[in-house]
């Protein structure tokens, strides 16, 4: 291996196959270093890559690299890779040349293929074939693999570069690989996933480290967000999410209409995705990829739509002397409308707003008269506020961890005392009341939505403080994480004890135990009896729903049933269907969640060995 450093990047060169030992493959110059071997060279400067000969470029694939339709349909394709003198057509089929030579600024590298790592190679040999026939040859006998391996992931060099001089089979050519690795771009990237993996969200502070390393390096905004995001991506539990809803459109997406309870799922991951601080963009991405602007919406414009249009028309399109102003009925059925689109992810809502600024936008250059953007201004202003309090409302009800400060909660008061301004019963219509009554939403996460509802209140009454209300938050938070150590401790012990859940003094003693582990873990929670005996009635009832109601549910397919249990047990919705989904899995079964019930009947009878 050579390895050296060059203008921006540090390269690394890996050489394997025929006559490695005799091969002088390389020569340093003024302005850089050139690699060559039988026709191929590849030379690096402070600014530049020069390429030619048989070969390519590879790289993994990451938010902001471009993406081929028939590589986005294949989730064991992991990597790009560019052939030398290559290029897809319209129609996305690949075309060879003769032209094999070129050049790419670290710049362009960096910012259109991977951020931090990418790799070239070319293959050496006595082959006299014409470039674009030995392209062709090269690419059927390593293109599966350097598509799908996964030891650029791993940084795994030397078994990259074994994998393909076996693929490649020729024992008389020698196969060069250069890996092109961005400092810079490579230390943003590592202090932001030390801090996301640690707690899957940034404190200010960290913020201000990753601006620092930012505004050094002069790493502009979009590549900022796309190393974040690929990063942020790659955790696992929020890989899970974005995968499974990028099948879900996948299945759809070469359909003209679409299953209510497929439109539904991706609906519930969008919801979910709120939990692990997944950014909205990767969702937004396969969107466009995938659906390529196919609306799935009913072609009829729902009433709340047209209600809309109708109050917003009436603004900004009528005259002067017949316009009349917005009242406080009007804004609360506009709020009402965009509550209803965020709810359905109906986009027409926001089509109606960008259809009304090009109108004014209009109106305005054609009479010379821009008071009209005061109006929309000021209603925008609301929806602002709306976005605002469905944010914060759901990062408190969907996260565990909490990042509560005065000012955050002071803004959620002013922007309510707009909305009951406009209508008393309109913040606990369209947030509180929607939030309580979301499936998915957890014992807890109710818990800390009414306190803080019931806390703001108070607050504002004087009889609290905001610190009483942030301490009272805090300790739900905490009192869910004590719920959640007790839980997988209890069933840890019992699976290894075989004791029962009914054995009190059996009971006592596993308490007193967790109790101690709580304390030399710096917790010092005091494990009450009542939330210990929650934990022992719900494992019980998680017991008796995968022993005996699950198995019935899916004999007789019974989803009615299933939908009692989970309505009126009070367990976790999500935190049911991943017991359903282990059950099952462990049982050599689909999820009922991923097989309606009645498409397949060989889950007859599926049961399993008693568990908790």
């Amino acid at each position: 291996m050579l390895h050296g450093s060059i203008g921006p990047v540090d390269f690394f060169v890996f050489v394997a196959g025929a006559n490695v030992g005799n091969i002088y493959f390389y020569e340093e110059r003024g302005e850089g270093i050139r690699f060559f071997s039988k026709g191929n060279e590849l030379s690096l400067s402070n600014e530049y890559v020069r390429y030619g000969g048989t070969g390519g470029s590879f790289c993994e694939y990451m938010f902001g690299v471009e993406k081929p339709f028939k590589d986005l349909v294949k989730p064991n394709v992991l990597n790009r890779l560019v052939m030398f003198g290559a290029f897809l057509d319209q129609n996305e089929k690949l075309v060879f040349t003769n032209d094999t030579s070129g050049s790419e600024s670290f710049l362009r590298l960096f910012l259109l293929g991977h951020a931090v790592r990418n790799y070239y190679f070319f293959v050496s040999s006595d082959n006299k074939t014409e470039p674009k026939r030995r392209q062709r040859q090269i690419l059927r006998s390593v293109g599966k693999f350097l598509k799908r391996n996964d030891r650029i992931t791993h940084d795994a060099d030397a078994e990259l570069l074994e994998g393909m001089v076996g693929a490649l089979d020729e024992p008389q050519s020698t196969v060069f690989v250069f890996k092109l690795v961005h400092r810079e771009n490579l230390e943003f990237s590592r202090t932001f996933l030390d801090i996301y993996s640690e707690r899957s969200m940034l404190r200010p502070e960290e913020e201000t480290l990753l601006d620092g390393i930012a505004l050094k390096y002069h790493i502009d905004d979009y590549q900022q967000e796309r190393m974040k995001i690929d990063c942020m991506y790659r955790h696992p539990e929020n890989k899970n999410v974005v995968d499974e809803y990028r099948d879900i459109l996948l299945g759809i997406a070469s359909k003209e209409t679409a299953q209510q309870s497929a439109l539904a799922r991706l609906h519930r991951l969008r919801t979910l995705s709120i939990r692990n601080n997944i950014p909205g963009i990767l969702f937004d991405t396969l969107d466009a990829l995938l659906l390529k602007g196919k609306d799935f919406q009913a072609v009829e414009e729902p009433e709340y739509l047209r209600e809309s249009r109708a109050i917003l028309e009436n603004l900004f399109f009528k005259s002067p002397s017949l316009k009349s102003h917005i009242i406080n009925e009007d804004i609360a059925k506009l709020i009402r409308a965009k509550h209803a689109a965020h709810t359905q992810s109906d986009a027409g809502f926001e089509r109606i707003l960008l259809d009304i600024g090009k109108s004014c936008d209009e109106f305005a250059r054609e009479n010379n008269d821009f008071s009209i953007f005061e109006e929309l201004s000021s209603i925008i202003t609301y929806f602002d506020r709306y976005d605002n309090i469905q944010s914060f409302l759901s990062r408190v009800a969907f996260m565990e961890q909490l990042e509560l400060t005065e000012t955050l909660l002071r803004s959620l008061m002013g922007n309510k005392r707009e909305f009951d301004a406009l209508d008393k019963n309109l913040f606990r219509e369209i947030f509180v009341a929607d939030l309580l009554a979301n499936r998915y939403i957890t014992f807890f996460g109710k818990k800390k939505i009414r306190t803080l509802t019931d806390g703001i209140e108070r607050v504002s009454r004087g009889d609290a403080s905001l610190k009483d209300l942030i301490s009272a938050l805090y300790k739900i938070s905490e009192e869910e994480r004590v719920y959640k150590y007790i839980r997988a401790s209890l069933k840890e012990r019992i699976h290894e004890l075989y004791t029962s859940l009914d054995v009190k003094e059996e009971m006592i003693r596993i308490r007193s135990e967790i109790e101690k582990e709580l304390i030399r873990q710096g917790i010092g929670w005091e494990v009450r009896e009542s939330l210990f005996d929650r934990v022992l009635l719900d494992l019980k009832k998680e017991s008796y729903y995968v022993n005996h109601l699950l198995p019935m549910i899916k004999k007789n397919e019974d989803l009615a049933l299933r939908e009692d249990f989970l309505n009126n047990s009070g367990l976790d919705r999500f935190y049911i269907e991943s017991i359903e989904k282990e059950h099952f899995r462990g049982n050599g079964f689909k999820s009922l969640l991923q097989t309606p019930i009645g498409e397949d009947r060989e889950f007859s009878g599926a049961g399993g060995g008693e568990r908790i």
